[in-house]
């Protein structure tokens, strides 16, 4: 395993690779936007709750869940399935860095392909609130393959990948931000790995 702590340093080690698969979130951007974003939507819907924006995300910096938190100090918890609706099926205000457009774009004579954990509707309005569609030959959402259980560590998006793209294991890398899921797979597998070490990852 390598590891960077920025992400366009992977160039140097990947170019004599022929797929390049990512993770997504903390990894082509900081999932904080994501839950910044869905915290205003949620405030926006409630205006008659002073700094509701604020209040939800200083608990979630403490450590708190949130909306839990928030919605019981108001006498609200009856507003809470309402609350996670919102914030899950919210359009999200995020967008890629100028340095990962670049490093796609230097990229792109590369086979990249995408596989992330989550949610299919949150995930899948990720992917298109950064245009990820325009760049990425394939795009696994883990739990699309049949739920929960095939999120990584589980090996079957990576074997989809490899069979997607017709290579061998050792023809590919996987990147990604958490060091506890995410090579677990693919080393066992006998894929390449980079640890992207981001120091504004929610679970670093």
């Amino acid at each position: 395993m390598i590891t960077v702590k920025n992400l366009i340093d992977i160039k140097k080690y990947v170019n004599n690779l022929e797929v390049v698969v990512f993770d997504l979130d903390d990894t082509l951007y900081n999932e904080v936007e994501y839950v910044k974003s869905g915290f205003k939507e949620i405030a926006s819907n409630y205006p008659n709750v002073d700094n509701m924006y604020e209040k939800l995300f200083e608990a979630f910096k403490n450590g708190k869940k949130a909306i839990d938190y928030v919605l019981c100090n108001e006498g609200m918890m009856n507003e809470k399935d309402n609350c996670l609706k919102i914030y899950r099926n919210h359009v999200p205000n995020i967008s890629l860095s100028k340095d990962i457009i670049s490093l796609l774009n230097d990229l792109k004579e590369k086979k990249l392909g995408l596989i992330t954990d989550g949610r299919p509707e949150g995930q899948r309005a990720k992917i298109i609130a950064l245009g990820l569609e325009k760049y990425f030959k394939k795009i696994i959402i883990t739990d699309e393959l049949g739920g929960i259980e095939f999120r990584k560590p589980n090996e079957k998006a990576f074997v989809l990948m490899k069979e997607s793209f017709n290579c061998s294991y050792d023809e590919m890398v996987y990147i990604g931000d958490n060091i506890n899921k995410d090579f677990i797979a693919p080393e066992k597998l006998g894929m390449k790995t980079i640890f992207f070490n981001n120091k504004e990852g929610l679970y670093r």
